[in-house]
């Protein structure tokens, strides 16, 4: 649950376990949270890591198996405070809806970016997109997008493409700079007279 924790409701009825990467939405890489339904504790197997044994955890007052990150939770918490201050997770939940169907929109109204994920299966915070289904084109994209500021837009290593992440950290003037920035390569680069 690491892309969409912190994000939006979730119905805590439907999951035994959540194990989620707390580098997306929560605070810096090496920190993982772990959610576990109370019925499940105690009932690992006898071949269970200690370090996975969450029933010593939740008994445990102030000592740990191992030494946690302490900066990493720390800013975790900094962050988990702000997100409260700021209206909590249905705030945080607006504003990813905001943001991404500013973006879905975009692309969308496009003839010349695209994405074929239907939207009932979007993500609030991964955008998918391609630059004319054209890989020269989308490489050129990515290195002036980068020249420019935009960081990190290459898509997944397993479908390529593009992808621009606006986790919660992310503001929505953000995703409008990058919009400008899609409207403006556009306008200097013609779409492949093969698309």
């Amino acid at each position: 649950m690491s892309s969409n924790f912190c994000s939006k409701a979730i119905d805590w009825t439907k999951y035994g376990v959540v194990y989620a990467g707390a580098q997306k939405n929560v605070g810096p890489a090496g920190v993982t949270i772990v959610i576990v339904r109370k019925d499940l504790m105690g009932k690992h197997r006898k071949d269970t890591p200690l370090l996975c044994e969450w029933e010593i955890y939740s008994k445990a007052a102030n000592t740990f198996h191992n030494t946690p990150v302490c900066w990493s939770i720390y800013m975790c918490g900094l962050n988990i405070a702000h997100m409260l201050k700021e209206g909590g997770i249905s705030v945080m939940a607006e504003r990813a809806k905001e943001k991404s169907d500013f973006l879905y929109n975009y692309i969308d109204k496009s003839d010349y970016y695209s994405n074929t994920i239907q939207p009932k299966f979007r993500s609030r915070m991964n955008v998918p997109f391609r630059v004319c289904c054209n890989p020269d084109l989308e490489a050129k994209f990515l290195k002036e997008a980068k020249d420019a500021g935009f960081l990190d837009l290459g898509g997944h290593r397993s479908v390529g493409g593009c992808r621009a992440s606006i986790y919660n950290a992310m503001p929505l003037d953000g995703v409008k700079a990058l919009c400008d920035f899609m409207e403006a390569f556009k306008t200097n680069n013609a779409k492949p007279a093969s698309e």
